[in-house]
């Protein structure tokens, strides 16, 4: 069944609930996660691959991808195949899947058609119903005429139009995330899921939570799956395998070609949240807490060696 906002605000107040990644930090609290799963303690939220990690299903699977797919999941995608994810995954487990469909473009007629899982597509850039286009427009029209870098149109947040550095990756990473909005579409191929009547996920944390700003069009899957933990009213929310650093590899010392038989990590995207987009998560976060701060909501780190400080750290009760 297509699901909303409206379908899962508050849906599940007051409940503690993890948000995993599949950092290498997730090692160290998997085991007890699960046992709180089971206890029926703990919701989780999961991404992309989580059944290479966990035994247990989640109880969200959170989406942010243009190559693990709905649609390729469905059969007859040379990657889905090369990389050997599980054929019709969705269906298997019928978990609800909570999708960015601004990067996921599978049509929502082969959805409606195939997936017998709840679904909830949201869009992530379409800022104010604006096209990529129209987003990129209006910020090259106001540098033009204040030659500042101080946009606030889109969620009274100007960060978001920094320039990445990059000045501790390589060329690789350079190339593909040093430019300036590039969590706007070039191309304009996700644009034909405007709707002038749909918040994005950002605008509605900000609409529900009341705060100044909302956040950027966002560089991974876990603050999403972060969100919609904040906005199903979840409390406390702990955060586990958020690592963010590619080059430290993944949980239970595995890595994508230990799973699937070939190396996925693309040499352009190391360094990459460490380094060229640091800044831009780090006040991404910190608009996350307060957001759920307002909402009298707790986020707690579980590991104490993050990079990034924002979250107040502690450990999974007892």
């Amino acid at each position: 069944m297509k699901l909303n906002f409206e379908d899962i605000i508050n849906k599940h107040k007051g409940q503690s609930a993890v948000v995993a990644g599949h950092g290498p930090s997730l090692s160290y609290v998997k085991d007890k996660i699960e046992d709180l799963q089971i206890k029926g303690e703990f919701l989780r939220f999961s991404s992309n691959e989580w059944y290479d990690f966990f035994a247990q299903q989640p109880d969200y699977w959170v989406l942010s991808n243009s190559e693990y797919t709905i649609g390729a999941s469905l059969g007859g995608d040379y990657l889905w195949q090369a990389r050997r994810y599980p054929e019709n995954v969705f269906n298997k487990y019928k978990i609800p899947v909570l999708f960015n469909d601004t990067a996921d473009l599978t049509e929502y007629e082969l959805i409606e058609e195939n997936l017998e899982c709840d679904y909830l597509g949201f869009d992530a850039r379409h800022f104010k119903g604006d096209s990529c286009f129209q987003v990129l427009k209006n910020f090259k029209e106001h540098y033009q005429k204040n030659k500042n870098l101080d946009f606030k149109y889109y969620g009274n947040n100007s960060f978001m139009w920094k320039k990445p550095d990059t000045s501790k990756v390589n060329r690789f990473c350079a190339k593909i995330h040093g430019q300036i909005g590039g969590g706007w579409s070039r191309a304009g191929n996700c644009c034909h899921r405007v709707d002038k009547s749909r918040l994005t996920i950002q605008e509605y944390l900000q609409k529900i939570s009341g705060h100044e700003r909302h956040m950027s069009p966002g560089h991974t899957v876990i603050m999403f799956g972060i969100m919609f933990a904040v906005i199903m009213g979840c409390s406390p929310i702990y955060l586990t395998g958020m690592d963010l650093d590619y080059e430290a590899g993944y949980a239970n010392n595995s890595n994508e070609f230990d799973i699937h038989g070939m190396h996925n990590t693309n040499r352009g995207n190391l360094g990459h949240w460490k380094y060229v987009y640091k800044n831009f998560l780090l006040d991404d976060m910190k608009i996350l807490r307060e957001s759920a701060e307002l909402m009298g909501i707790k986020i707690i780190n579980l590991n104490k060696n993050a990079w990034y400080d924002v979250f107040e750290f502690g450990d999974l009760p007892e």
